[in-house]
Formats: C-alpha cells, sequence, structure tokens
C-alpha cells in the first residue's frame, strides 16, 4: 500500500459536525497503518485531547499574505497532522454560527490547503497519494502542481465530492487571498458567474474525482442535480467515480451500543428501546403505535420542507413522529409550533445529540429521509442496522441502498412530492401486518452497509494511482 494523505475539516473522533467525519475517520481507521490524518487544529481539539507542538513555519501567499502555522501532533497518535493557528481555528463553531459560514472561509481554509504541503516538506512526509474532501481542501492539488511538484513529484491526489451544493463559492474582490496568478481566475480554472469557486480546482487538479455512491456520480453530470457545474463535471467525465459509503458497525450497532436502552440482535429486542423513548419524549406510550424517527440537518437539501408541507396529513394519521437536527431557523420555528401544538404525537429537539440519535435509530420503526437530493446518506444504513425500516426518496445514495417493498425489497421508496403521503400510507399498513413488518425488519438488519466492500475499491484507486 501506498502512504495516503487524508486531508479534510473533520473527523470522527477527533472532531464532528456531521457525516463526513464518520466516512474520514471509519477510511482513516481502516487505512491507519499506512495513513497519515491532516486536520485543523479547532479550539474543540485543544479542549478534548492532548497535543504536542512539534514545529513552527511561515506560508507564504503573496507578498501582502503571509502566515504563521504552528505544527501539532496528537499525543497518541503520531499520525495525526494538526494545522495551527488560533485567528483562524479558535473559534465556538467549525465552519460559522447558526449554520451560517464565517465571512473568511477562503482564507481559513486556503490556509489549511498550503499549510499542509508546506508542513509535509518541513517535517520530510512523503505522502504519495493526497485524498482531499470538498471544497474545504480543494485548493491542494492546484497548490501542490502549481508550486510543489519538486518535492511530491510522483504525489497523485483523490478528490471526493462529498456534498456538491456547497462549492466554496466567494467574492470575486477575495482572489487576491489565494496567492495564485490572475491567469486562474477565468473560466477554464476557477472563475464562476464573476465569483470565484473552489471546488472547481479539485475537480479540474487532481487525477481521480469520487462521489459517495454510484447513483450520485451519475446524478452530478445532469443539470437537475450538478448545481451548475455539470458541464465541468461531463468534461471530466472518465476520472470520476461513485463509491457508496460504509458504516462502522463498532459504532452504530445495536448488538453493543452503549447509548440505548437495551441491546438487541433480533426485531424483538426493539420493542423495550422504542416505549423508553416513546416515554423519555413525552409521546403517547404504546409498542404497535408506528413511530416515525428522522435525524438531519434541517435545511431544504433533506427535505424537511416536504414534512412540515405535509405535516397536517402526517399528523392525522395514528402515527408518532420524532425529529432531531440543527439548521435554519424558519424550519425551527415552524415544528416547535408543531410541538406545542401536537405533544403526544409529535416530538422535536433542537439539538446536535449522539445519544439521543442512537435512541432514535433504535426506538422506531420507521426512518424518513425525503431528501430533495442525497450523495449517500448515512442515516438509512445506520436505520436498518438497527431494524428501522427506511422511507425515502430514490435519489442518489438511497437509491443505491433501499430496494422498495413492492420490487422483493425491505423499504418504502417515492420520487416525487405528491407521492410522499401515499408512500407513508403504504407504510403504515404494512405494519398493521406485524408477521410481514417482521419480515422486512430482519431483511433490514440482516444487510451489511460495513466498510469491507468499498475500502477494497479506495485501495484499488489509490494502488492504481
Amino acid at each position: 500500500m501506498k502512504k495516503i494523505g487524508y486531508v479534510a475539516t473533520e473527523c470522527y473522533p477527533f472532531i464532528k459536525v456531521g457525516g463526513l467525519a464518520d466516512v474520514i475517520g471509519s477510511l482513516f481507521k481502516i487505512f491507519y497503518k499506512n495513513a497519515y490524518l491532516f486536520l485543523p487544529l479547532y479550539k474543540q481539539i485543544k479542549e478534548n485531547f492532548k497535543i504536542e507542538k512539534i514545529g513552527e513555519i511561515e506560508v507564504f501567499f503573496s507578498d501582502t499574505r503571509k502566515e504563521i502555522c504552528k505544527i501539532y501532533k496528537l499525543s497518541n497518535f503520531s499520525n495525526v497532522i494538526l494545522i495551527g493557528n488560533d485567528y483562524y481555528f479558535d473559534r465556538d463553531e467549525i465552519y460559522g454560527p447558526s449554520g451560517k459560514d464565517y465571512l473568511d472561509n477562503l482564507e481559513r481554509f486556503s490556509f489549511f490547503s498550503k499549510s499542509i504541503l508546506e508542513v509535509c516538506k518541513h517535517l520530510n512526509i512523503k505522502i504519495e497519494v493526497f485524498h482531499c474532501n470538498d471544497w474545504h481542501t480543494a485548493l491542494l492539488p492546484l497548490y501542490l502542481k502549481l508550486y510543489y511538484k519538486d518535492f511530491f513529484q510522483n504525489t497523485k491526489v483523490v478528490f471526493t465530492i462529498h456534498n456538491i451544493a456547497y462549492q466554496g463559492v466567494f467574492p470575486s474582490d477575495k482572489f487576491i487571498y489565494l496567492g495564485l496568478p490572475w491567469d486562474y481566475f477565468s473560466m477554464d480554472e476557477l472563475e464562476f458567474y464573476g465569483n470565484i469557486n473552489l471546488m472547481k480546482a479539485g475537480i479540474i487538479y487532481s487525477d481521480i474525482i469520487t462521489t459517495v455512491s454510484k447513483r450520485f456520480a451519475e446524478e452530478i453530470m445532469t443539470e437537475e442535480f450538478g448545481f451548475k457545474l455539470d458541464g465541468l463535471l461531463r468534461k471530466y467525465k472518465d476520472k470520476i467515480k461513485g463509491i457508496i459509503n460504509g458504516i462502522d458497525y463498532q459504532v452504530w450497532n445495536p448488538l453493543f451500543d452503549k447509548y440505548i436502552k437495551k441491546r438487541y440482535k433480533t426485531s424483538e429486542g426493539k420493542i423495550a428501546n422504542k416505549i423508553f423513548l416513546q416515554k423519555e419524549l413525552s409521546l403517547k406510550v404504546g409498542e404497535d403505535i408506528p413511530l416515525f424517527g428522522m435525524v438531519n440537518r434541517l435545511v431544504e437539501q433533506k427535505g424537511i420542507d416536504l414534512i412540515i408541507e405535509k405535516f397536517e396529513n402526517l399528523i392525522e394519521k395514528e402515527i408518532e413522529i420524532v425529529i432531531l437536527g440543527q439548521g435554519e431557523e424558519k424550519y425551527k420555528e415552524k415544528l416547535l409550533e408543531f410541538k406545542t401544538k401536537f405533544p403526544q404525537k409529535f416530538s422535536f429537539i433542537y439539538d446536535f445529540n449522539e445519544k439521543l440519535a442512537h435512541q432514535i435509530y433504535a426506538g422506531s420503526d420507521f426512518f424518513l429521509m425525503p431528501s430533495r437530493f442525497e450523495p449517500c446518506g448515512l442515516g438509512q444504513m445506520i436505520a436498518m442496522k438497527y431494524g428501522s425500516v427506511p422511507v425515502v426518496r430514490k435519489v442518489g445514495g438511497l437509491y443505491d441502498t433501499v430496494v422498495d417493498y413492492n420490487e422483493n425489497g425491505y423499504g418504502f421508496t417515492f420520487l416525487k412530492d405528491e407521492e410522499f403521503i401515499g408512500t407513508i400510507d403504504r407504510a403504515i399498513s404494512i405494519y398493521k401486518n406485524k408477521k410481514l413488518f417482521k419480515e422486512i425488519v430482519k431483511k433490514c438488519m440482516q444487510l451489511d452497509f460495513s466498510w469491507k466492500k468499498s475500502a477494497e475499491e479506495y485501495k484499488e484507486i489509490y494502488e492504481s494511482l
């Protein structure tokens, strides 16, 4: 195996905001013996882990922008390199407050990307394949090929698009901070409708582009799902490959989950968890009431607007719904209003709560993911391991991982908004047939979405480069 350098803005268990952290944490664990991990030194890492300073260097962008990079490593992980700069990373939030970006995220993450290359030179770390993730790290392949070819003579770059909706788009007047010749502010480079688009650098200058499901790899080359980059992606279609994410079953497994009320191996074990969840959330207690769970960000992408739009139709049914997540204020206010109006049938928790997320997976009968688009989705795969039957829109990774019951499958799928309530009705109808529903739950729990197959595909890519 080659020496891999994972470059990401979050990684479980060190720092986590969303699914990206789980993905990088799993890959790093699998390839640990042959890998380095590069992370920003956030305030939260300093507070929760022992770190050691191992150096300090200057990172040059231009005559008007020179930054100091303090180099650290985790005390118990010599191959976890932390890029330190208190001005950029010693903040209360990772990306920005209340779901919004910090205004200087271009400066923060251009510093992160270039510093990694300088640190490798300074410490003489010979990375053979960098694996960069999303727009925050997309400048690294460009900086590497423009300024660091002598040190990284044979180094290749894999760039993974986890979510194409977030591309790192900034006003053109910030281009001076990137330390790039003005030639790179053009339509064929980083210019994007008069702005800067950092994700374009990752697409153009990486050697392989991966996305987090096969279906999503096809979708992003269409106008509907490409978010105005579909033309560029079609140009580079020969280097795009879809690899479905996996689940870490050492973390997500009802057989030894430390967060749930009762550990279980079969569907019978779910009942105690369901009753516990109902009591904890002050819902009406009853094992025969279908309980629909949702753990997600409160943004339009995740279909939360559809839930709100159809809420009156949903809540009139003999069901219960619980939603856990953080996000946009307009959705938060509406869901809190529903919670006040229907306290015994609907629970909403505005939080990022790892423990409660586990309890919802274990206690719910169905798991809702009506996403407008979904590059991969981890929630549906986790839910199935816990015997929570997915109700999903047939897009992206949801298309790749959930087969409808009517197609001899183990979930409930729809495509158009107007099909959503009918799909819920179909799920409730099947739920009433206890024997049949038990068979579907059993199918879900027996599926294998571990990292084994996906890791082999990544290994093939690394070795091919």
